[in-house]
Formats: C-alpha cells, structure tokens, sequence
C-alpha cells in the first residue's frame, strides 16, 4: 500500500495536532499511583500505559512539542523517521527510526518525559508508519506545544534546528 490516504483510510487514523495522523489502539486497564524513582507520586491513580499508530507523511512534520509521559517509538514501514530532541541534560540531539541498523537507524526509540521533540519523513513523496507507547496512559493534559520564540530562549545555540521544524509546520 504505497498511497498513504489509504492506509489512513484503512486503519482510521485522525489527524493529530501536532502533525500527521493517528489512531489510540491500546490503554491498560491497569492504574495505580505512577512514582519517580523517589518515590515522589508524579500521576495520582492513572492508567499505566498506552499506545498510537502513527503516520506520518513526509508533505508534515511532527512539530516540536513535550508531553510528561515516557514515550518509545516504534518503526513500521515506510522512510525512514528522524527524530529531533532537546533538554537541558543533553542538548540537542537526533536519531533516525527505521530498519536499517547498519546505516545507524534504531527500530525503538525511546524519548524520556519533558523532553522537546520534533520529526520529520526523510525520504520525499513518502511517509513513516510508527507506533508510539506511553507509560502511563497519555492524555491532553500531559501536552504541550512549543512556543518556538520561547523554546529558542531556552536553547540559543540551537536556533537553526528549531527553526528547521518551525517552518515545516506553518
């Protein structure tokens, strides 16, 4: 299936605010109190996991955005998915999700809560297939889109990449 309206046509995907399109398919029926490795209860009584399948045509962007869960992305088909993140930690990084090992694409990726992200198809006239689990379960309130003037206050030596997103997704 090459045209990528038909597989949003055939999994029902919607589109998502952040770009591209997606469909909830799984949320656990287990929930408990989430804690931070001190012990600190971060989420009261929630869910503690969920996932999308998420595509992405290459004609988008997955703008820059944060949410407060873990999340690990998971390759399906199509180009190959280059992720772009930025915390306070580590700066400024990218990483490449797809199949091809050798080339240095990993198949899961795993993007840690409040880290700034952003994504992008790689290939043109194409599109990324992915999967994406959160633990705990997501929900809007968990989300935040960047203020890019703000985000570019934050991170100054990494303005060009910001704004490489930034002006995809107008």
């Amino acid at each position: 299936m090459k045209n990528y309206t038909d597989l949003i046509d055939k999994l029902n995907l919607i589109p998502h605010p952040e770009g591209g399109y997606y469909r909830r398919n799984w949320q656990s029926l287990l929930s408990g109190d989430i804690k931070d490795s001190t012990q600190k209860v971060l989420f009261n009584s929630r869910s503690i996991g969920s996932s999308i399948i998420y595509l992405l045509p290459s004609s988008e962007v997955s703008a820059w955005h944060r949410i407060s869960c873990d999340e690990m992305w998971h390759f399906y088909e199509g180009s190959p998915l280059k992720i772009y993140t930025l915390n306070a930690q580590k700066g400024y990084e990218e990483m490449t999700l797809g199949c091809d090992i050798s080339a240095g694409q990993i198949p899961q990726i795993i993007i840690h809560r409040q880290t700034w992200y952003a994504a992008e198809t790689l290939e043109p006239n194409s599109h990324t297939l992915c999967g994406c689990t959160l633990w705990p379960s997501f929900t809007y309130a968990d989300f935040e889109m960047a203020d890019i003037a703000k985000l570019k206050d934050e991170f100054p030596r990494f303005t060009a990449q910001i704004d490489h997103i930034a002006k995809r997704s107008k």
